[in-house]
């Protein structure tokens, strides 16, 4: 019976943290031709200590640079699509430095290097590894939280995975100096409910990642379970993660997801690492049923109807998850600074939605 006391003390301890919003507003003004519905989003600090909310504006080559304090544009880098300069449809990005901005191409395993005047630097493939090990392409985004990491001159990208081939690394380094890729360990999880046929390629693909400043952490949006693995991914262990919201994920179908099913099956999503609170934000979206009259792609692009966070301390126990409001916060849309959480309030389905402001709200991480 003590054993029984003690173990229920201790969990209860665990279970002590929620999100609460606090008292700070965000509000960026966009002009006619910028959207809030971004797909890449990334806060930025430069060398003098300035802070920048950076986004790539949707249907665009251009990256905007906001001041994080007065709300204000400051200046965007506008890419072009062809010529000397040219870096094709962009899917994605890193700003490492003013003079380092690296950019993923869309659809294709090609990153440019280009400076804040949009001058292409430098340019290299990943498509095969040292090994010989085919590679799929990687987009840098935010909406599918895999931001690119530098650790001294290496690159960590993280390509699709291959379903015509068994050998499917879930990270990749590539060095800076001479552009050599090397698959990395830990392999890309196979998942029970895929037929042979499909191996790793589909709606399973998707897994978010972040970085903690040791190793790496990844959410797969169809699994419960999260994957911890060191810096150079030589070892790796999986930890329990799930929302006490979601009692059995919605796998989808072998071939495809119809819109419905992505909006209103049970999964996961983004993972985000906090290192001012060294606490992990994991989205969960319960089952939900979603209204006939409601956009569907609009709603998918939008970050769905409901979600939860989970939230996981710095040993990756569960210690607390918050609910939020239905058709109110982007849930692929959302940054950390030193003084909280900021969610995107700009859902086209929130009452206060404007197209003419991209809102984040601060949420703070407080104890029951």
């Amino acid at each position: 019976m003590f054993c029984l006391c003690v173990a229920s003390c201790r969990e209860a301890e665990r279970m002590e943290f929620r999100l609460v919003r606090g008292d700070k507003t965000l509000s960026f003004p966009l002009d006619k031709n910028t959207k809030s519905s971004v797909f890449s989003l990334f806060p930025y600090t430069d060398v003098n200590g300035k802070e920048y909310l950076t986004f790539q504006n949707p249907g665009h080559e251009e990256i905007l640079f906001y001041d994080m304090e007065s709300c204000l544009p400051e200046f965007k880098i506008r890419l072009e699509r062809e010529g000397s300069n040219g870096t094709g449809r962009v899917g994605g990005y890193h700003v490492h430095n003013m003079d380092s901005i690296f950019l993923t191409a869309l659809g294709a395993p090609i990153i440019y290097i280009v400076d804040s005047g949009a001058r292409v630097k430098d340019k290299f493939r990943y498509d095969k590894a040292t090994d010989g090990t085919t590679l799929g392409d990687f987009p840098a985004s935010s909406s599918v939280y895999k931001p690119m990491v530098v650790i001294g001159n290496r690159l960590f990208i993280f390509p699709r995975p291959n379903r015509h081939q068994d050998v499917n690394p879930l990270c990749c380094a590539v060095d800076l100096a001479d552009k050599s890729v090397y698959g990395l360990e830990v392999q890309f999880p196979k998942f029970p409910f895929v037929r042979e046929t499909f191996k790793a390629a589909g709606a399973e693909t998707e897994f978010s990642s972040c970085f903690n400043g040791d190793g790496f952490a990844y959410s797969f949006y169809y699994d419960e379970d999260i994957l911890v693995a060191d810096a150079a991914h030589s070892t790796s262990r999986r930890i329990k993660a799930k929302s006490r919201y979601i009692s059995r994920v919605g796998y989808p179908n072998d071939k495809a997801s119809t819109p419905r099913e992505i909006c209103e099956n049970a999964d996961y999503g983004n993972m985000i690492y906090d290192r001012y609170r060294e606490v992990y934000y994991r989205i969960a979206y319960p089952r939900t049923e979603v209204d006939n009259d409601v956009s569907l792609w609009e709603l998918i692009q939008n970050g769905r109807k409901t979600f939860s966070i989970v939230i996981l301390n710095k040993d990756f126990e569960v210690i607390g998850e918050t609910r939020f409001p239905d058709y109110t916060y982007n849930s692929m849309v959302w940054f950390v600074r030193a003084d909280g959480l900021y969610l995107s309030a700009s859902h086209f389905m929130n009452p206060d939605y404007s197209d003419d402001w991209f809102v984040f709200h601060r949420f703070d991480l407080v104890g029951n």
